[in-house]
């Protein structure tokens, strides 16, 4: 024995959480998908300075990023879920043997 106490239903409301929150940050990376920025939002100046370019490449770096988050915390969610449910089986199949082997 391990000491180790597994909650499932804790776990399974987290990996439920995690998914929640993927989804969210999944919007906002469709939200950041837009570029409203064109060669005449910084002015004469912008387009000297190449601004509007250096902004978008800034904005797609923060929007890979966002988007590993969202697979990892999609992942994550999956991942606790399986385990929660695998533990259930488990713990359910335990219960079985051990009601079988008091009823002999």
């Amino acid at each position: 024995m391990t000491g180790i106490k597994f909650d499932p239903s804790w776990v399974g409301g987290y990996a439920k959480l995690a998914g929640n929150s993927s989804e969210a940050l999944a919007e906002g990376v469709r939200t950041m998908g837009v570029a409203p920025l064109d060669q005449e939002s910084f002015g004469e100046l912008g387009r000297t300075v190449h601004t509007t370019q250096a902004y978008g490449k800034a904005a797609q770096v923060l929007r890979d990023q966002l988007a590993r988050a969202v697979e990892a915390l999609s992942s994550a969610s999956d991942g606790l879920t399986s385990i929660t449910a695998q533990y259930v089986d488990t713990e359910s199949v335990g219960e079985q043997a051990m009601k079988q082997g008091d009823q002999t």
